[in-house]
């Protein structure tokens, strides 16, 4: 993380441990630790936890935001693949959560501030997700009868499920709900 700055570096830590453990069970002491500084340094970028789970929740809608800009000329097959990966290297870097489930996991506990930039990253993702889906309807890229509204709903509820019961199940499993998901693109 060189050259990045000490803001920039807790809350990718922070992301990292929320993904690895959940928002209750990561303190502000792991993120001290890991980059060799104080606690009192990280509360001085973010006096309190909500305050670090905001910009964690903004940094990884910012991240999906940038990951779909860069596949916004690929055909619509090729756009969902980019979200179906993004979530196979998850599981495959050992994150039992996706920052969308992390949060859905505690929503009754959010604050509000926390949930208005949960809802809106989960906003983002159905938003853009059932654009590609109309769009590869359209073209002939995929054949459902559902609405495209309906897949993208099942889609962001079944990406951090399945992404949790990989951790009992194993990859293969994950794999294998994937490519469930795939098939919901080949249907009539």
């Amino acid at each position: 993380m060189q050259g990045v700055s000490t803001r920039d570096k807790i809350i990718s830590l922070g992301r990292d441990f929320i993904q690895h453990m959940g928002y209750h069970t990561f303190r502000y002491q792991l993120i001290a630790k890991e980059l060799n500084i104080k606690n009192a340094a990280v509360h001085h970028y973010f006096p309190a936890k909500e305050d670090l789970g905001v910009a964690i929740i903004e940094k990884d809608r910012s991240d999906f935001l940038d990951l779909i800009e860069a596949s916004k000329d690929q055909s619509a097959k090729a756009r969902t693949e980019v979200l179906l990966t993004r979530y196979a290297n998850y599981c495959l870097s050992g994150k039992n959560l996706d920052i969308i489930g992390a949060c859905a996991s505690i929503y009754s506990e959010l604050s509000p501030k926390m949930e208005k930039a949960a809802n809106e990253y989960i906003d983002t993702v159905e938003s853009w997700l059932t654009d590609t889906l109309r769009a590869g309807r359209d073209a002939g890229e995929f054949r459902f009868s559902q609405t495209p509204e309906d897949i993208a709903a099942f889609w962001i509820s079944t990406l951090p499920g399945a992404l949790q019961v990989a951790q009992a199940r194993g990859a293969g499993f994950f794999r294998g709900v994937l490519e469930q998901l795939r098939r919901t693109l080949r249907q009539e």
